[in-house]
């Protein structure tokens, strides 16, 4: 006896009341449909179906058994999608929603070479610092500085940031190189905040945990836009590493404060939780980890 087989037969009766309606549906013979029945009540020592002339419904057992079958067909269904999937190109729209400063430094990059990759896909990103319910706005990913606060998403660390103290060259000249977080706070800003975001960021100090609230002398919600500010040298900022690397190198900014470490921010990929995954998600979310992984040698132009 096919088990599998017979679990569908059991299920489709009980649905449809019926050995005629059941056979129809799934192509069997009314015959082969009781056939099969009769042989599983036999395998199982159980009847599931009461038959009389009018009416058929299923006994305590029955409605156990094509209950449990019922939840345990849809697994086999979804498995065996899920593995053909693994097996076709992802193909149809990918909805990302990304972190401004991430997006517009990394992410918007590395999506050139995923679009090679996987060309029947048509990507959107919408770069924001706004929150989004996946669901209700209809996105496939989110990509975020974490934690992750909702128990209904997965997350998946792609990558980090640390916010350092830069400043440039000119306003070193003109202030001194300050050696503390107290010169610092006296001097004039430039940062990025946005909603709760940005208004403390926190350091490690020869092994002593440092929160420094950042002071608002002039803020904007653009981590572009701070740098750009910033570069112009009246005010300090803070901004993730990633962004003003190669300004560092360049000599267009200083990293001020370099024994004060930062406390490492992890960026997220979230994605709504599901028996499996799609397939155009999990590909993405395996490129981030991938492309963002600094033990990776991928080039990114």
């Amino acid at each position: 006896m096919d088990l599998v087989e017979a679990m569908r037969v059991a299920v489709s009766v009980a649905q449809r009341k019926s050995f005629i309606s059941a056979s129809r549906d799934l192509d069997l013979s009314a015959p082969s449909v009781s056939r099969i029945v009769a042989d599983l009540e036999a395998d199982l020592g159980v009847r599931l179906f009461n038959r009389t002339t009018r009416q058929l419904s299923l006994t305590d057992a029955g409605m156990e058994f094509v209950q449990k079958s019922a939840g345990l067909l849809e697994e086999l269904d979804h498995m065996r999608g899920a593995i053909r999937d693994r097996n076709a190109a992802p193909r149809g729209q990918l909805r990302i929603s990304c972190v401004t400063a991430f997006g517009n430094e990394c992410l918007a990059p590395a999506m050139p070479e995923f679009s090679r990759r996987y060309p029947e896909l048509d990507i959107s990103i919408d770069i924001g610092n706004r929150f989004v319910d996946l669901i209700r706005d209809h996105f496939d990913v989110a990509v975020r500085v974490g934690p992750l606060r909702d128990s209904s998403l997965i997350a998946q660390k792609i990558s980090a940031q640390r916010i350092v103290f830069v400043a440039a060259p000119s306003f070193c000249q003109r202030y001194g190189t300050p050696k503390t977080v107290d010169e610092l706070g006296s001097l004039p800003s430039v940062t990025q905040v946005s909603g709760e975001w940005g208004r403390t960021h926190r350091f490690s100090h020869h092994g002593k945990i440092v929160d420094f609230e950042v002071p608002q002398h002039v803020s904007m919600n653009s981590a572009r836009a701070v740098r750009n500010a910033c570069i112009t040298g009246w005010g300090y900022s803070l901004l993730p590493d990633f962004m003003v690397a190669n300004d560092i190198e360049e000599h267009r900014l200083v990293h001020l404060l370099p024994d004060h470490e930062p406390v490492e921010q992890p960026i997220l990929a979230f994605y709504a939780q599901r028996q499996y995954t799609p397939e155009k998600v999990r590909v993405f979310v395996d490129y981030l980890i991938e492309a963002f992984n600094p033990k990776n040698a991928l080039a990114l132009g």
